[in-house]
């Protein structure tokens, strides 16, 4: 058997841990699932785009939940991947939707055809609160 001494078993101690980390996530790595569903002018709206930005400044600037509507209006936000949820927190929200025209013989993308002040998440007043478990968000009307 080998014998270590008290300085080399605490050494040793202390790379094991280090190695396993201390279980520790910062809140914007820890996801939850978030839904909800966007209508203008009384209709749901395929295809448009909603970026929220987090209202906590310790969040870093890779952390952007997006979502993109369905047909029906509605939206799963994604964060580390598609449909994947938010973190906990307040966001400022961005919209904008550029639905489908027929230009040159085919369907091409285009203009947002949403009030611009809705493209900024600073200026478009529209805000999502993620809580810490499943989301079912307020309809957004706009």
């Amino acid at each position: 058997m080998l014998k270590f001494s008290i300085p080399i078993k605490s050494a040793l101690l202390g790379l094991c841990l280090g190695a396993l980390g201390c279980g520790h996530a910062e809140p914007w790595e820890q996801v939850v699932s978030a839904r909800g569903a966007v209508t203008f002018k009384g209709k749901p709206i395929a295809g448009a785009q909603l970026t929220l930005i987090p209202v906590d400044p310790t969040f870093p600037g890779s952390v952007r939940p997006t979502a993109t509507t369905l047909p029906t209006g509605e939206y799963t936000i994604g964060t580390h991947s598609v449909n994947d949820g938010a973190p906990v927190g307040e966001y400022k929200v961005g919209i904008v939707w550029h639905p489908l025209v027929n230009k040159g013989g085919g369907p091409v993308r285009g203009d947002n055809v949403l009030p611009p002040r809705l493209a900024n998440p600073e200026t478009s007043n529209l805000k999502i609160v993620i809580g810490k478990s499943d989301n079912v968000i307020p309809h957004i009307h706009l």
